[in-house]
């Protein structure tokens, strides 16, 4: 392998071309959420983690920069707009097909 073969496959433009993933610490606290608040919008669908890592028979999520903007605007149509989660539900889902 030759030396710019091997700055480009370990430098820190291939580090940057993975995801950032953070677990449901960090991203409740980046967005300002409680992990109560984080489990019922999962368990309501409406946000997902990016992987489910397991390690040692315990299972971590771990979650990306989209679901940071995901929670920043649900949290936004919750407590800013007074939007109920069956309509949070509706506008994601909206939203998601219009990014297709």
């Amino acid at each position: 392998m030759t030396a710019m073969a091997r700055r480009t496959a370990t430098g820190p433009r291939a580090s940057s071309r993975r995801p950032t993933l953070m677990s449901r610490t960090v991203l409740c606290t980046l967005t300002g959420i409680s992990e109560r608040q984080l489990s019922l919008w999962e368990r309501e669908e409406l946000i997902a983690p990016a992987r489910i890592d397991e390690l040692a028979g315990r299972r971590d999520p771990l979650y990306d920069a989209a679901s940071i903007r995901r929670a920043r605007l649900i949290r936004t149509l919750a407590e800013d707009l007074d939007v109920n989660l069956p309509g949070i539900d509706v506008i994601l889902r909206l939203l998601d097909q219009f990014s297709r």
